[in-house]
């Protein structure tokens, strides 16, 4: 049976051909447009007596090719952010996730909801899916992700901003080419 350090979460791993395997969640890490998560899944090599012998291969792939196991908690997976020097302006609205979280013996299940890249998911909900699962009893918003904070009004006022000045931007970009022909 292989061990798991604290540090390293079972995962479901996507491959390219569609299979879905147990593998292993080794870190995450927030990129410009999202998150990257490193999965090991254990394949066979050449051992050094000719036989085959289990190896693990890591790799960093994106959400769409990592999937959570149901009731297993990622808070103690390595987490890498970028720093808000490094963090680029957001040109799309933040979306969220929710994890469910199953009845245990004395304790009722619950669900979180996560920042997009939080946590692996296949669904993403929009602010207004967000507030209203926010809503419902048994669900928190994640500590780690700062769910919370992203669907604030202040958080709200910043993205119609953003989207604001965007719209500036663009506006004022197809009136610097008068010869492009938007269509």
């Amino acid at each position: 049976m292989t061990t798991t350090s604290p540090q390293v979460a079972p995962i479901f791993v996507i491959l390219p051909d569609a299979q879905e395997v147990r593998g292993r969640l080794h870190a995450r890490r927030q990129v410009k447009d999202g998150w990257l998560y490193q999965v090991g899944i254990l394949v066979w090599q050449n051992g050094t007596n000719g036989l085959g012998e289990p190896a693990e291969q890591r790799v960093w792939v994106s959400p769409a090719h990592a999937r959570p196991v149901p009731g297993v908690s990622y808070e103690h997976v390595p987490t890498h952010r970028l720093s808000p020097t490094d963090t680029p302006p957001q040109s799309r609205p933040p979306a969220w996730t929710l994890q469910y979280l199953p009845h245990r013996p004395g304790h009722p299940g619950a669900t979180l909801l996560h920042v997009i890249g939080c946590t692996p998911s296949d669904r993403t909900l929009t602010r207004e899916e967000a507030l209203a699962a926010l809503g419902q009893p048994r669900t928190a918003a994640c500590i780690e992700c700062d769910a919370a904070r992203s669907l604030t009004p202040q958080q709200r006022q910043t993205d119609q901003d953003r989207q604001t000045q965007q719209k500036r931007d663009d506006e004022s970009q197809q009136d610097t080419n008068p010869s492009e022909t938007v269509l």
